[in-house]
């Protein structure tokens, strides 16, 4: 058994196109993907940072351009780069092993 419970099934097909945007060129334009102005722009201070982030400009121009956000990521990346170095307690995983159930299935 076929249910379609759409809300428009009683409608002719013309209703629905019209009523839907199917076909016209007002739906067809609204799908495209419009950048944003401010994300366009070569010469904005958030624009060269982010050319920097991407390894698309070098530090001393981002500096220059917004040197506050420059040391922000510095110190993000710095900060990620000693979480990343640590490591956990040898015994950890001898302990976590003795808190499962004994009867727990094992991995294939």
């Amino acid at each position: 058994m076929v249910d379609r419970h759409d809300a428009h099934d009683n409608l002719n097909q013309t209703s629905r196109d019209t009523r839907d945007g199917a076909g016209s060129a007002d739906h067809l334009a609204a799908d495209r993907e419009v950048p944003l102005p401010a994300m366009t722009a070569a010469d904005g201070q958030d624009n060269v940072v982010q050319l920097w982030l991407d390894g698309e400009a070098t530090e001393a121009d981002a500096r220059r351009s917004n040197n506050s956000a420059v040391e922000i990521w510095m110190r993000v990346q710095r900060d990620a780069g000693q979480m990343h170095q640590v490591k956990a307690p040898a015994h950890l995983a001898a302990n976590i092993m003795a808190a499962l159930a004994p009867k727990a299935p094992l991995a294939d």
